[in-house]
């Protein structure tokens, strides 16, 4: 895999550049270009295309500011203008995001998949850190301190236009390494009310189609089917501090697709919901959920082959572990009658707008709590969260 910018997830072409510069002597600007795909105002200091002729095929160190006149050595991100980490073009780079419903649980999502991942990843000799020590800071202050310190639910992701806190506007970034080889993980988190207030393709939401992987949670706590069977069993989700619903913004988040390059895991998320439905006495629902040989009833991510010379072994279990899944989450999309979503995913792979749909199941939290403010007393227990992203990777051709 190539690099891609972390900011718009652009793949970066090998003959077209963009250096900044670093005199020190000009000031920062307002950039359009950069505005319309942040969504937001953007000012940054000068920057100057490069491109490749006869004469000059491999992208220089640096270029002349046609500004000042002085040295622009920092690369650019020659779609959306925002600075590469050094030596990035050479990095193999995953990139990802995470969309859903507000309330569809995205943040405690990317908080608990980082952990797992950390646990499941040293099993086969590899480790995970932040790239950037921007992104340790959002991922300890916003993610682990209030999930795992604090034992209390996150709030929301703020809107990208949001004067302050909005720290999405830029990507967590990590290294996953092993002696061989480092694959950088990007991971964008994206604040459902600003899914909500879009319709077609949008700017500020165009990396989704540029993304490797796109994530969305399917909130299966908002399925009126699961509320009115669950009533008494599972405390009540406070609607009214939510918008829009999973079924209604599945069609936003798809109409951004376009061009084909990206697979969609498509996951119903706080799962745990779902196997609280044989408690309902309904036998259509017990039967099914009460069925010990499903696989939306076990999580084996910790049993998987790993580690150096199972990367063949790791393959086979996983493919055959996915496709039954697949299945699983399909029928059961057509038992509580929301088969619409599947067709709605069919439809953007059969159309060329994404390459690919998934379909999985992943709690987070793994029960549902008292109350929006503190989670259950028993903490943190994840279920299958780490199985789109493994997906996503192996349909790149990546088994970790």
């Amino acid at each position: 895999m190539s690099a891609a910018c972390p900011a718009c997830f652009t793949r970066l072409d090998p003959g077209i550049a963009r250096f900044r510069c670093n005199s020190g002597r000009c000031t920062p600007v307002p950039d359009p270009e950069a505005s319309r795909l942040a969504g937001s105002p953007v000012s940054l200091y000068p920057s100057f295309p490069w491109t490749a002729d006869d004469q000059h095929r491999e992208i220089p160190p640096g270029i002349m500011c046609g500004r000042c006149g002085g040295p622009c050595n920092v690369q650019a991100c020659p779609v959306c203008h925002r600075d590469l980490p050094p030596n990035w073009r050479s990095a193999t780079v995953f990139t990802m995001a995470v969309s859903g419903a507000r309330g569809a649980g995205k943040s405690v999502y990317i908080a608990v998949l980082l952990y797992v991942l950390q646990q499941y990843l040293q099993r086969g000799g590899r480790t995970i850190r932040p790239f950037t020590q921007a992104t340790q800071q959002v991922y300890e202050e916003r993610y682990e301190r209030p999930l795992f310190k604090e034992n209390r639910a996150m709030l929301g992701t703020p809107p990208m236009r949001a004067e302050s806190g909005a720290y999405q506007r830029d990507s967590m970034m990590w290294m996953i390494t092993d002696p061989q080889s480092t694959i950088h993980l990007v991971i964008r988190d994206v604040a459902g009310e600003d899914i909500e207030k879009f319709a077609g393709n949008e700017a500020p939401l165009s990396y989704f189609s540029r993304a490797d992987l796109v994530v969305f949670l399917f909130d299966s706590l908002r399925l009126p089917a699961m509320t009115q069977i669950l009533a008494g069993i599972i405390p009540p989700v406070n609607q009214g501090r939510l918008g829009k619903s999973s079924s209604e913004v599945l069609p936003i988040v798809l109409g951004q697709m376009q061009g084909g390059q990206t697979d969609f895991a498509l996951a119903f998320s706080k799962f745990d919901a779902f196997h609280e439905l044989p408690k309902a006495d309904i036998e259509q629902y017990a039967r099914v959920m009460g069925n010990p040989a499903a696989r939306f009833n076990r999580d084996e991510t910790m049993t998987r082959p790993a580690g150096a010379g199972r990367a063949a072994e790791g393959r086979v279990w996983f493919e055959q572990d996915q496709v039954f899944l697949d299945q699983e989450i399909r029928s059961l999309f057509e038992l509580i009658h929301e088969s619409t979503v599947t067709l709605l995913a069919e439809q953007a792979v059969h159309g060329g707008r994404i390459r690919g749909v998934g379909h999985f199941a992943v709690s987070a939290v793994g029960e549902t709590p008292p109350h929006d403010e503190q989670l259950t007393t028993r903490g943190i227990s994840p279920f299958r969260v780490l199985d789109p992203l493994l997906w996503g990777l192996y349909r790149r051709g990546i088994t970790l």
